[in-house]
């Protein structure tokens, strides 16, 4: 009974924060959230994550840059980002429930592992909502 409570309250819980500085996860999951983000709210599935924080895009753009750059290669995200699909605007996703709206763009990487990584950023709030899938 208290492994099930345990496994519930790390899975099927979200967790809020101030700061990344206060995220109490592994490094795994911490570093993929940019260190400016604020008013973080997180959940974590048994092989992904996911995440609403406020971030502003430029910021947004400076850790995807180093982030996802690919060794000894520079990275410009904000080139690479792409327009909500239409179909989705209004619509609630993921299992946190976030709507996208029509200020939302999309930044999606690879990680070196096979994982996925996807940024859905309001560009008129600062929200952003993440989803990151591992292999």
């Amino acid at each position: 009974m208290a492994i099930g409570l345990i496994l519930f309250l790390i899975y099927g819980t979200h967790t809020k924060h101030k700061s990344r500085s206060t995220i109490w996860w592994t490094e795994r999951g911490r570093n993929l959230i940019p260190p400016t983000a604020t008013e973080i709210i997180l959940r974590q599935d048994f092989l992904d994550h996911y995440a609403l924080y406020r971030v502003s895009e430029r910021e947004l753009n400076r850790f995807l840059d180093k982030r996802f750059a690919r060794p000894g290669m520079m990275l410009n995200s904000f080139s690479e980002r792409q327009p909500a699909d239409a179909a989705w605007i209004g619509k609630a996703t993921g299992p946190m429930g976030w709507k996208v709206t029509p200020d939302t763009v999309l930044y999606s990487y690879a990680a070196s592992n096979g994982g996925t990584h996807n940024y859905y950023h309001d560009t008129a709030t600062g929200l952003t909502y993440q989803e990151s899938a591992y292999w």
